[in-house]
């Protein structure tokens, strides 16, 4: 005999919270200048906002303060300089600290947390010297025509007068410690060379990646890039003759003094090298280069992290040279990227090294075509993070071409773009397994076939992940959709700026567009801090967020936006359906007929005995649901795929045309 009963579904299943109950606190920033712009920031546990960034000498705060505070001496350069500061979380400047020198210009990279109540910076900026040339360097102003020359770290003697220079504050702006780090090679004697005559002397410094990051280790280990240019200097072919010889070595030094040096058996150009550095940059302890062959013509951007497991990770791309081939990272494991015989071919990678840098998990696209006649599919990867509460870890960049593939699992394979017409850019976010780095989801923005969406390759942390959220910062063209609205731009031209929200799935939540039009926005990174979330963006024009209007300054403007929603404090769960008293009617003894194969390896045939299938909505177990496409088989049957999604306990949710809805149990495995 049948027993039914009725009874409410689960409101932690249906109900779910959004975006839109928060609102806009402030807008505060600096301008004007070309150079402005904010290039990471982290926070305290109060909420206050460290940032690091550059301006230009007339550059000021909101309250018309110059962020400079010294009249520029003759011949400065009025170029990049950087700024440190501390943002009340009233959005007002608790303090600052800048860096400039009228020898070369400075230039803001990354910005890290250390620990619970200090955060380091990495800058590259110019040094003290004898010459005619001084430095600002954070509160002391340091003369030229030093007599007698002080033995000061940040003086340059020997080396050349750039560095990199690793910095670490307390939150009251105190300088806890501070290291130089610079580079000189040797030729084939073994003797140090730090000129070149015809320009090339630039080239003799630390150089690092055009975007550079570093990251420092819970051991307190520091991990650095460095963009190789020896070939160019003094390979084969070579522009400049630095020596008669080649060179035989790279010599690393901190605060002038040795700190390491690489044997070079040949020169290398646009192959990375990683390199480990011990606590304080006392010792270079490993190095290798990303790549082992030499076949690149260019692989410079650069993103690195580390883990809990103090493994390394880093974000980086390549164009191969014209011959194409592969580029192995680990040859033996036959790890490595397949280029195409056009050089213009760009790929991006993810790849996780072990504490020795040995290479064990890669992520990229193993192919991008739409038709092999036609197009080449060309995508980024911008940013990558995690969540270590899900295992999980995120992936951003932009697809042109309708770029299709898989990462390293070979199994997943995705479109970026919904037709095969358009050579637009769409912005994606990648939701892999952490551990295995292997896809698990994928969302994308919403556009027509004649807009597109991207976003900014630029400065790190443009993305936040949390509570089952991802925030992510756009540049788009034309009309972009989303669940809750679609914005549109008044020129396809001319691109918007805004914000999207995705959940763990890929699904689009909700979003923002900030009403600003102008080619030189260009996207920030972000920072969340329990219920606030900061945005950080360079503007060139109007912008609303919220009810706050942000009028053009006329040239750019160094944008923080304080966005405050108590809903970031829980998971996001998303809605089933509006209506939260359906019925549940489940019939016990015919239960097990409702779905077969139980358990299934991804196909699953729903028999609703009689009730049409109306709905079909699937669930983890933590509530996190969302529609699940079915077909009719006939006689009351239907037909639904799980393939893809990972192993484990899902609820199906089959609402049948009465509206009645019945619930049960599904595992997945494999």
């Amino acid at each position: 005999m049948k027993k039914i009963a009725l009874f409410l579904v689960s409101v932690l299943l249906f109900l779910g919270n959004v975006m839109g109950q928060g609102r806009f606190e402030w807008v505060r920033g600096y301008a004007p200048g070309e150079h402005v712009c904010i290039v990471g920031s982290v926070t305290d546990s109060v909420g206050n906002l460290y940032i690091l960034g550059s301006f230009n000498f007339e550059s000021r705060w909101e309250n018309g303060e110059l962020i400079m505070p010294i009249t520029p001496h003759n011949g400065a350069q009025n170029g990049v300089n950087t700024l440190i500061a501390k943002i009340s979380p009233e959005g007002e400047m608790v303090w600052k600290k800048v860096i400039h020198g009228n020898a070369y210009l400075s230039q803001p990279h990354d910005i890290k947390a250390v620990g619970d109540t200090a955060f380091a910076c990495l800058v590259t900026m110019p040094l003290a010297t004898d010459y005619n040339w001084y430095l600002y360097y954070l509160d002391t102003l340091v003369e030229p025509n030093w007599d007698p020359k002080p033995d000061y770290p940040m003086s340059a003697e020997g080396v050349d007068y750039r560095c990199l220079a690793l910095i670490t504050f307390d939150f009251d702006g105190n300088v806890l410690e501070q290291h130089f780090l610079q580079m000189s090679y040797l030729d084939r004697y073994g003797e140090d060379v730090y000129y070149v005559s015809g320009g090339a002397n630039d080239f003799l410094s630390t150089n690092i990646p055009a975007y550079p990051s570093f990251d420092i280790d819970d051991e307190g280990n520091v991990y650095l890039c460095r963009y190789m240019s020896d070939k160019t200097l003094c390979g084969p072919g070579r522009y400049y003759t630095l020596w008669d010889g080649d060179i035989s070595a790279v010599k690393f030094w901190c605060d002038r003094r040795p700190i390491g040096t690489i044997p070079i058996d040949s020169t290398k150009n646009a192959n990375s090298q990683l390199l480990k550095f011990a606590p304080h940059l006392d010792t270079l302890l490993v190095n290798r280069f990303v790549y082992q062959n030499d076949s690149i013509f260019y692989s410079a951007y650069t993103h690195m992290k580390t883990d809990e497991m103090n493994r390394l990770i880093l974000l980086g791309d390549i164009q191969g040279v014209s011959r194409g081939g592969t580029n192995y990272f680990d040859s033996a494991n036959t790890m490595g990227i397949s280029m195409y015989r056009n050089h213009h071919a760009v790929k991006s990678f993810i790849i996780r090294y072990d504490s020795l840098f040995n290479p064990e998990r890669l992520v990229c696209f193993r192919d991008s075509i739409i038709d092999s006649s036609r197009y080449r599919g060309t995508y980024f990867f911008h940013d990558f993070g995690f969540d270590s509460d899900s295992n999980l870890m995120f992936v951003t960049g932009s697809a042109k071409r309708n770029s299709v593939g898989d990462t390293s699992s070979a199994h997943s394979f995705f479109v970026l773009s919904d037709s095969v017409t358009s050579l637009r850019h769409n912005s994606f976010v990648l939701i892999l397994n952490k551990d295995e780095m292997s896809l698990r989801d994928y969302g994308q923005l919403s556009t027509s076939n004649r807009s597109n969406s991207e976003t900014y390759l630029g400065a790190p942390e443009q993305f936040v992940c949390r509570n089952n959220r991802i925030f992510l910062q756009y540049i788009y063209y034309g009309r972009i959709k989303f669940p809750n609205a679609t914005f549109q731009t008044p020129n396809l031209q001319v691109p918007g700026i805004g914000l999207a929200i995705f959940d763990y799935r890929g699904k689009l939540i909700s979003g923002f567009d900030y009403a600003s039009y102008s080619m030189g926005n260009q996207p920030g990174p972000m920072v969340m801090r329990d219920s606030t979330l900061y945005l950080i963006n360079k503007l060139s024009s109007d912008a609303t967020f919220g009810d706050i209007h942000v009028p053009s300054r006329g040239d750019y403007f160094a944008c923080i936006a304080k966005y405050v929603d108590t809903a970031f404090m829980t998971p996001y769960v998303r809605r089933v359906t509006e209506d939260t008293t359906i019925r549940v009617e489940v019939v016990q003894e015919e239960w097990t007929r409702v779905l077969y194969p139980n358990p299934t390896s991804g196909r699953v045939t729903v028999v609703m005995n009689g009730r049409p299938l109306r709905e079909l909505y699937v669930a983890e177990m933590d509530g996190i649901a969302e529609p699940l496409p079915f077909s009719a088989m006939g006689d009351g049957r239907y037909a639904a795929d799980l393939t893809g999604r990972p192993d484990g306990a899902y609820v199906l949710v089959m609402i049948s045309d009465d509206k009645h809805a019945y619930r049960s149990t599904l595992i997945l495995q494999r």
